[in-house]
């Protein structure tokens, strides 16, 4: 039997299943912690990003998880791609988003897990073990920081927001450049924070607006789903409330309408 996105949140299914993606995240970050500032092979994908045997042993170990647990489940990772109906529950994995910085041995980078219903998050869990700290979200329960509940602030003139964008090099590639001008012009700070952690400070109010030229379903997903959780706006840059990939941006809601004018005229 089908379950809507409502259904879930209403019935604790939603809940159910972010407590699965808590434990599944366990798994994960034993997994890239044993391994991060260790040598590490790397090769070139043939859309020129990095991927390590850790990646891949990460959604494997997931997708044997949730085989287990949720045998009528779908998975859609970005290393094995989908498997499973279409119309059934979709665990979204991207086992490390963040693979350069985990290579660098830079901290910023977590495992992100989302399920979907209908093509609508309902539940996400963001871990990054090297920060020492875990996001989650659930539809009609709120998101948390660590356990802690965390909102979106308040900040409602962009004079006085701080706004943080993912890689400039995708901004120009997308013809975006003029768009990051504008705002840096007109917010009060400006940082480069990138990946999944810019959407959690969204989340926990500690950024108010995070945007990204091209990104894909498995880096947005989950913290798509933390953004609305704690309170926050998730679109793309022509404003369509998606996590289906290309372009996104999350802000503390307030906000939003004005960058996506912005997002259209630049």
């Amino acid at each position: 039997m089908s379950t809507s996105v409502d259904e879930a949140g209403r019935d604790g299914r939603a809940l159910e299943w972010r407590d699965a993606a808590a434990e599944l995240a366990d798994v994960a970050d034993a997994l890239t912690m044993a391994s991060f500032r260790r040598h590490l092979d790397v090769r070139t994908k043939t859309d020129g990003s990095w991927v390590t045997a850790v990646d891949e042993g990460v959604e494997s170990a997931l997708r044997r998880e949730i085989a287990a647990r949720y045998p009528g489940h779908a998975v859609l990772g970005e290393e094995a791609g989908r498997q499973g109906d279409e119309d059934a529950p979709t665990w979204v994995i991207d086992p490390i988003d963040g693979t350069t910085n985990f290579v660098k041995g830079n901290p910023v980078f977590a495992t992100l897990i989302a399920v979907r219903l209908d093509g609508q998050e309902v539940a996400g869990v963001v871990s990054a073990p090297a920060l020492a700290s875990r996001w989650d979200g659930v539809v009609g329960g709120g998101a948390r920081q660590d356990g802690r509940a965390i909102t979106v602030s308040d900040v409602a003139d962009l004079g006085a927001a701080e706004v943080a964008f993912g890689g400039l090099e995708l901004f120009a590639a997308e013809g975006r450049l003029p768009l990051v001008t504008e705002l840096s012009a007109r917010a009060q700070r400006v940082r480069g924070y990138g990946d999944f952690w810019q959407h959690c400070l969204v989340a926990a109010g500690s950024t108010d607006v995070a945007v990204e030229a091209e990104v894909k379903v498995w880096d947005l997903a989950a913290v798509k789903v933390v953004v609305e959780a704690a309170g926050g706006r998730f679109t793309d840059l022509s404003g369509v409330r998606t996590a289906d990939g290309g372009s996104a941006l999350s802000s503390n809601g307030r906000l939003h309408d004005e960058v996506l004018a912005l997002a259209a005229r630049a």
